[in-house]
C-alpha cells in the first residue's frame, strides 16, 4: 500500500483530501503545518508528499527545501497545493524540485489523476538503465550457453557423419548470414550501452545531487564501461567466427602470437565486411581513428603499409582452405 502525506493547514480541506485518498486505497498520514509535515516526511517516508504552499511558520517552500537535503527523500513526489495563480509562483516551486500543482479549487478527479500520475514514475533513471543492463547481461548469457550447445553438436557431427559438399557450402552460407546479423545486432547492442552511459554522465553533470543519488549513478556508469559489459556482444560475434572459421581464426593464434584478443576481434569483423563506421562503434572511437589502428595493425601482421589488409584476410583464408 503507497504511503502518502499530506501538509496542509485548512482543517476542511485535509480532511477532505484524506478521505478521498483513503477511499482509493492509499495509506495516508496528515500534518496541519509544515514543520510537523518535514518531521512526519522523515520518520515515515512516504511515497508521495501533497504540501500546501501558504502556511504559517514554514511555509511549502521551505518544506520541500528542507527534505529535499535527505537522500532518501531526494526522489519523492512532490506535489504543491496552492490558490496561488501566477506563473512566478509555480516556477519557484518547479525549480525548488515540485513535480506537479494542484490550484485550489481542485475536483476529485484531478486529484486523483495528480496521485496516480507521480506515483506511476517511479521507473527513474537508475531502475529502468539497470534493468536494461541486467536484461543483456542475461541475454549474453544464454547466447553463449546456446553458442557451446551449437560447437559440441558440430564436433559431432564431424566426427560421425559425411555430409555432402553442397550441404556444407548451403550451411556455410547460411552462418555467414548468421554472423552479419550478430555483428548488426552488436553494434545495435553497443550503440545503446553509448546512449546509457552518456545519459548517466549529463544527470551527474547536474549541481545538488545527494550522494547516494551520486553514487548510484556512478556505479551503473562504470558497470556499462567495463570492457566485460560493452564486449559480451563482440565475445558472442568472435565465438560464432571461431566456430564458422575454425582454421583461419587457429592459423591467426600460430601465426601471428602478439595478436591480441581485440586485434582477432577486428580482424574478423574485416573479414566479415564491416566498414570503418561500423567498426568504430566496436571500439567506441571515431571513424579516422580505425585507420589508425589498421596501419598498427599492419604492422603486426607484417604487411608493407600500402597493402591492402581485406586483401590479406582473404588471401590467408584461401591458404587455409587449399590445405
Amino acid at each position: 500500500m503507497k504511503k502518502i502525506l499530506i501538509i496542509e493547514d485548512t482543517v476542511s480541506l485535509r480532511e477532505q483530501i484524506e478521505f478521498t485518498l483513503r477511499m482509493e486505497g492509499y495509506e495516508v498520514f496528515t500534518a496541519e503545518n509544515g514543520r510537523e509535515g518535514v518531521r512526519l516526511a522523515l520518520q515515515l517516508k512516504p511515497d508521495l508528499i501533497l504540501c500546501d504552499i501558504v502556511m504559517p511558520e514554514m511555509d511549502g517552500y521551505d518544506v520541500i527545501l528542507s527534505l529535499k537535503g535527505f537522500d532518501k527523500l531526494f526522489s519523492t513526489p512532490f506535489i504543491y497545493i496552492t490558490a496561488l495563480s501566477e506563473r512566478k509562483n509555480f516556477r519557484e516551486g518547479m525549480e525548488l524540485g515540485a513535480d506537479d500543482y494542484l490550484v485550489k479549487p481542485f475536483s476529485i478527479d484531478e486529484l486523483i489523476k495528480a496521485v496516480t500520475t507521480q506515483l506511476n514514475k517511479s521507473d527513474n533513471l537508475e531502475k529502468r538503465i539497470k534493468l536494461q543492463i541486467d536484461w543483456l547481461e542475461n541475454d549474453f548469457q544464454s547466447r553463449v550457453a546456446e553458442l557451446k550447445q551449437e560447437a559440441e553438436h558440430q564436433k559431432i557431427m564431424i566426427n560421425e557423419i559425411s555430409v555432402a559438399h553442397d550441404k556444407i557450402l548451403e550451411e556455410l552460407n547460411e552462418k555467414q548470414a548468421q554472423l552479419m546479423q550478430e555483428a548488426l545486432r552488436s553494434i545495435e547492442t553497443n550503440v545503446l550501452l553509448q546512449e546509457m552511459a552518456k545519459q548517466l554522465q549529463e544527470e551527474l553533470l547536474k549541481n545538488g545531487l545527494p550522494d547516494n543519488y551520486r553514487n548510484t549513478l556512478s556505479n551503473l556508469r562504470n558497470r556499462i564501461r567495463k570492457r566485460s559489459v560493452l564486449l559480451n556482444n563482440w565475445t558472442i560475434f568472435q565465438m560464432k567466427f571461431d566456430l564458422i572459421y575454425p582454421e583461419i581464426s587457429t592459423s591467426l593464434i600460430s601465426k601471428y602470437p602478439s595478436l591480441t584478443s581485440q586485434d582477432r576481434l577486428i580482424i574478423s569483423a574485416i573479414f566479415t565486411s564491416l566498414n570503418n563506421k561500423q567498426l568504430s562503434v566496436i571500439l567506441n572511437v571515431q571513424p579516422a581513428s580505425i585507420r589508425k589502428y589498421k596501419y598498427r595493425l599492419k604492422l603486426k601482421l607484417g604487411l608493407d603499409k600500402n597493402e591492402d589488409i581485406v586483401q590479406f584476410i582473404n588471401k590467408l583464408s584461401r591458404e587455409v582452405k587449399n590445405k
